[in-house]
């Protein structure tokens, strides 16, 4: 099982031939030296602005949360296509053929991909920490530090999708291949899309202005802490469940049609 992981990392673990670990560790750094530099407490009259209430903010408390929103999004697509390229390059290159040869548990081939990307995702949620914590320890007080906390709250939400798409991907790729698999997915991003442009051209727009406000939302969580805390507490236990249960069904289903 070590050396299935490790084979998994390793196919994963270079974009355009720059191993990804080095990427994620130079951004964090940088991330943490740039906001120990330009901390949100400090007065400069140049980056302060009144929000409509009269509550003075530091657009570069704005910065850096806009940059940890950012982060949190393109890692999250990253992950998004790991599924893919583990299953492909076990095909081009035939390892499944030949793991299906030796003397392994005849699930431990599944069982490899949805612990690497359960373990990724964990390790994700830890570096979304380290930013969401430097970030937040240099905040002014006020909106924007509610709006930090806010997106903290959230990370749990976060690892949690990156192992719902995961649940749902991994049986198709594993079961179907790759290009059966992207043409379902690519079906379904398409379906989504069309809806989502359906309701910018004809539905009401209006409504949304009317009902999603990010400083209310803010609010609303900083009163409803605890409510919040159970759901994230809970949310977990109910993704890996799922996230179980795919496992299981992938298993039956290899197992009947011989994937393996």
């Amino acid at each position: 099982m070590g050396g299935l992981l490790y084979k998994d990392f390793v196919s994963v673990n270079r974009i355009n031939k720059v191993k990804l670990t080095w990427i994620l560790a130079a951004l964090t750094i940088l991330y943490i030296g740039l906001r120990i530099a330009f901390p949100g407490t400090a007065d400069m009259e140049l980056f302060l602005a009144a929000t409509e209430e009269g509550e003075i903010v530091n657009m570069i408390d704005t910065f850096f949360f806009i940059a940890l929103g950012l982060f949190i999004v393109g890692t999250l697509e990253i992950m998004n296509g790991w599924v893919a390229r583990l299953v492909e390059t076990d095909d081009k290159n035939k390892i499944r053929g030949y793991i299906s040869a030796l003397p392994l548990d005849k699930n431990a081939y599944i069982a490899s991909k949805y612990i690497f990307m359960a373990v990724s995702s964990y390790v994700f949620m830890s570096i979304y920490y380290i930013w969401c914590i430097s970030c937040l320890a240099f905040c002014r007080e006020g909106v924007m530090a509610d709006n930090i906390q806010l997106l903290g709250g959230l990370i749990p939400e976060f690892a949690s999708l990156t192992l719902i798409i995961a649940a749902i991907e991994l049986p198709l790729f594993i079961l179907f291949g790759k290009e059966k698999a992207m043409f379902i997915k690519v079906a379904f991003i398409m379906l989504i899309a069309f809806a989502f442009i359906g309701f910018i051209l004809f539905g009401d727009l209006m409504w949304i202005e009317e009902h999603i406000d990010i400083i209310a939302l803010a609010k609303w969580h900083k009163t409803h802490m605890v409510e919040m805390a159970i759901v994230v507490s809970l949310s977990p236990v109910l993704v890996l469940a799922l996230y179980y249960g795919s496992y299981r069904i992938t298993c039956h289903f290899a197992n009947k049609e011989n994937k393996l």
